[in-house]
């Protein structure tokens, strides 16, 4: 599990005067888990009328062991969908560092974050009402195949992935196990009678520690197979050092499709040339004055 942006490609290290705190990388962390335990699970679901759609209020908890020490982050959000497009916004977020043990209280900018992805494509859309802005990017390689769009602007066709390039990767692959199963439990969640499915996913790439990813989805029998609870245990880094448990659940949830307006940046919103014109950062600490 790799501290790393993964809602796109820019690199934090791209801005040599920024050294990024552990707020603003939680910042991007938990609107990617929240993207990748939602689009994930409804994947599973192909069958649903790309004229379905749904909404919920989201709350999510991570547990984590980080290098100095641990880490824990509450969230609440509020969850769309609209076929293939899902539509996260953030608004309020609790974070317990390390360090000193101090609690960050909802460091959002007003009107938090909204993230679009479509599950299909992997493209995304992030913006602040904050600002008025907004960013588009590309999670992973699309697949070839139509679906809405989250932008409301054309974007430049992906160059793909060829089949010769992807088989020349697994030659620095040293473990590779991806594994779903049905699990017998059928433990009713907030009164809704599911469906639970235990995965697992381990990777290690030659010269790297390996990444072990192991979890359960319960989907909602009676609400179309809507993931009410995602769970799971991520492991990583130098030695297994790193880890986190994750824990994002649904409730309030209405089986009706949100309006296609609601998954486009509002008008009067600027387009951004980069993922940190959108992201307030926050401040620096301050120095103590007292320090030789």
């Amino acid at each position: 599990m790799r501290l790393r942006n993964s809602i796109g490609s820019e690199k934090l290290g791209s801005r040599r005067s920024f050294a990024p705190s552990m707020n603003f990388i939680m910042h991007l962390q938990i609107a990617s888990l929240i993207a990748f335990c939602l689009a994930s699970s409804l994947g599973a679901n192909a069958a649903t009328p790309d004229t379905s759609g749904d909404s919920a209020r989201a709350t999510i908890s991570v547990q984590a062991t980080v290098p100095k020490g641990q880490l824990a982050v509450a969230g609440q959000a509020l969850y769309e969908r609209r076929g293939s497009l899902l539509r996260i916004d953030i608004q309020q977020l609790s974070i317990t560092g390390p360090a000193q043990g101090a609690t960050a209280r909802n460091p959002l900018p007003p009107g938090g974050y909204v993230i679009v992805v479509d599950a299909t494509t992997r493209a995304y859309t992030m913006w602040s009402p904050s600002k008025r802005m907004y960013y588009t990017g590309q999670t992973t390689t699309p697949t070839p195949s139509p679906s809405a769009t989250a932008t409301p602007a054309a974007t430049k066709k992906p160059s793909g992935t060829s089949v010769s390039s992807v088989l020349a990767s697994l030659k620095d692959l040293r473990q590779f196990v991806v594994s779903l199963s049905l699990s017998p439990d059928k433990t009713p969640i907030q009164g809704h009678p599911t469906t639970n499915f235990d995965f697992r996913f381990t990777r290690q790439v030659k010269n790297q520690d390996p990444v072990d990813v192991i979890g359960r989805a319960s989907f909602a029998d009676d609400l179309g197979g809507i993931p009410l609870l995602v769970t799971f245990t991520a492991r990583g880094g130098t030695g297994g050092k790193l880890s986190a448990n994750v824990r994002v659940a649904l409730s309030d949830v209405k089986q009706q499709a949100p309006p296609q307006s609601d998954f486009v940046p509002p008008a009067g919103y600027v387009r951004a040339s980069s993922i940190f014109d959108v992201i307030t950062l926050p401040s620096p600490p301050p120095k103590d004055s007292s320090a030789p």
